[in-house]
């Protein structure tokens, strides 16, 4: 894991416990979000 992927993972460790649930859900949902676009990818990519 890079350094940038442990201070993301460190950030939102801190910051998740003090979101208000609406704001959970919503960073729940673009993390899934993100999460779909990223295998898309890696599934058209290994089509070429």
């Amino acid at each position: 894991m890079s350094e940038k992927e442990k201070r993301i993972i460190e950030t939102f460790a801190l910051i998740i416990p003090k979101l208000s649930e609406n704001s959970k859900n919503y960073l729940l949902g673009f993390g899934e979000g993100m999460a779909v676009k990223v295998e898309l990818q890696e599934k058209n990519n290994n089509k070429d």
